[in-house]
């Protein structure tokens, strides 16, 4: 998998293990870490990459790409996108 978003002041790339954010610097976090982020509400993610968290995880719903996740994670998504 690899999915890129652009906006106006920064490119994200995701791969099948870590979101890459270029704004000026590249900076990365592992996805496991970004989606523990999203349905917990906490962890230790550069800022960079904290702000682009939802659209990243909504991405990954629309395109199923968290299929091969485990079933708990999945689940807690589906959860949380209702």
């Amino acid at each position: 998998m690899k999915i890129r978003l652009g906006y106006p002041d920064k490119i994200v790339e995701v791969d099948d293990k870590a979101v890459h954010v270029f704004n000026g610097k590249l900076v990365s976090a592992p996805l496991n870490e970004v989606v523990g982020y999203y349905l917990k509400g906490d962890g230790l993610l550069p800022p960079a990459v904290r702000e682009v968290v939802p659209d990243i995880i909504g991405v990954l719903l629309r395109t199923g790409e968290l299929e091969g996740e485990s079933h708990g994670v999945t689940e807690g998504l589906h959860g949380l996108s209702r």
